[in-house]
């Protein structure tokens, strides 16, 4: 039977359903209903000729399985609705497991009820929205009906796959083999480059012990609902460009996004920058704000990296500091903040210069409210821990960002899923999500969905 002959039987069934005011939506549809039991049978088939012809070794030492049964029946939910094959399946007595070796050619997990093509869109959908929300999108989008707690449920199977990858990237950061293997997977230009790396934290909200927050709260619990998560990006200076109208875009970088702590983000920004090209990178530039835990992780990690802090983040201190002295937004704090804004980003020194004329100020206290000489004393303090940090000209000059706005960006991106109005996390859940997200955007889905190579 060719194509044609398979389009002119296909034609003929749809055809007799249509009415002559039906639409190419209506069409589409018909064609989608009336093959989908073909193509399920065909799948079928195709499923049972792979566990039929499948050798029962072991899949991770390759010897022969000391076979229990050679027809273990297994039914999957497919694309094309639900399938039914055999397998045969054993104990390999040099690993002590019990193994379906067909089921791992054919890319099913263990337990799972779905095909790899059904978990990939329920990953990709609960990604993007809530599983409730998502159920009627699937439905719609790809024939495919899934109640919202399997939608849940097998994002959250792959979530904890990309966890697992994550966590073996983190630990091939603790030995040099491992370091060697991560920065193998860096595609660089032969050309010299810079290496940026913005870091930064947002907030997160999590709960648990359901039903029981009147009781704990009276016994003096913290029930403190909100975590940080704390994030990193990662891009070359040659990928960083404007689009025709002007703004700023980033053609390609890495993301880093985790709960578990600053010692566990330290590690994952580690590895996440030796496969963007760290160790070929002939300059390595490290964006952030004031945060002490930002700096003494790069002190630790990056110790040759060149520090620079947020440019908005130090004008938000002379704003906050002309407020304080010369009332909110009246004409003299604009008139007194002014010359210290283009210091910093017009001398070669700014930022000495603006604790040089913030010192001249001190001696002039007895014009000063306390608030006003803590100020002062606090914004000079902040200005001399930072001001190693500050080199905005120097910066422009080369072309390097002296703003954080790629990690801005990166942090709303990560937050327009994770704080919906409503929503709750756990730990356990966040973190697994992250990790499905974090492999999402930084392009290596296929680690998850082989099948989905082109």
């Amino acid at each position: 039977m060719t194509e044609d002959d398979v389009a002119t039987w296909l034609y003929a069934r749809v055809d007799a359903t249509l009415s002559e005011s039906s639409s190419m939506g209506d069409m589409e549809k018909a064609v989608e209903r009336l093959s989908r039991e073909v193509r399920r049978k065909a799948l079928e088939r195709l499923t049972q000729k792979v566990a039929d012809q499948h050798a029962l070794a072991c899949p991770k030492c390759n010897e022969t399985l000391n076979v229990v049964d050679h027809h273990r029946q297994r039914t999957v939910e497919t694309s094309f609705g639900k399938i039914v094959f055999t397998r045969g399946y054993g104990l390999c007595l040099d690993c002590q497991s019990y193994f379906f070796p067909a089921d791992v050619t054919l890319g099913l997990q263990e337990r799972a009820p779905a095909s790899p093509r059904v978990q990939e869109i329920c990953a990709l959908t609960t990604l993007r929205a809530p599983a409730g929300q998502a159920e009627d999108d699937v439905r719609r989008l790809t024939g495919i009906t899934l109640g919202a707690s399997t939608l849940h449920r097998e994002a959250r199977r792959q979530g904890e796959r990309a966890l697992e990858l994550r966590d073996a990237d983190e630990q091939r950061t603790q030995k040099p083999k491992g370091i060697a293997e991560l920065a193998a997977r860096a595609s660089t230009p032969q050309a010299p480059f810079t290496l940026v790396i913005e870091i930064d934290a947002w907030n997160i909200r999590e709960r648990d012990h359901w039903g029981k927050t009147k009781a704990l709260l009276k016994a003096g619990s913290d029930l403190g609902r909100w975590h940080w998560v704390y994030t990193g990006t990662v891009f070359r200076l040659d990928q960083r460009g404007t689009t025709e109208s002007g703004r700023p875009i980033i053609a390609e970088r890495g993301y880093v996004a985790t709960r578990r702590g600053v010692a566990s983000f330290q590690r994952q920004l580690y590895a996440e920058t030796l496969q963007r090209g760290l160790l070929r990178a002939e300059f390595v530039l490290i964006l952030a704000d004031g945060a002490v835990w930002i700096w003494n992780l790069v002190t630790d990690r990056f110790k040759d990296a060149k520090q620079r802090v947020d440019l908005h983040h130090v004008q938000e201190h002379l704003w906050n500091l002309a407020a304080e002295l010369h009332g909110q937004g009246t004409v003299a704090a604009k008139e007194w903040v002014r010359p210290f804004l283009l210091w910093l980003e017009q001398r070669k020194d700014g930022a000495l210069d603006v604790i040089i004329s913030l010192q001249q100020m001190q001696k002039n206290i007895e014009d000063m409210t306390r608030h006003q000489r803590k100020a002062i004393a606090r914004e000079i303090e902040y200005f001399q821990e930072h001001k190693d940090r500050m080199d905005y000209k120097a910066g422009k000059a080369l072309g390097q960002p002296v703003g954080s706005g790629a990690i801005e960006s990166t942090c709303s991106q990560y937050q327009r899923r994770f704080k919906l109005t409503g929503q709750f996390w756990s730990l356990a859940g966040d973190e697994a999500f992250l990790a499905l997200a974090t492999l999402h955007r930084n392009g290596r889905w296929i680690q998850l969905f082989p099948h989905d190579s082109e």
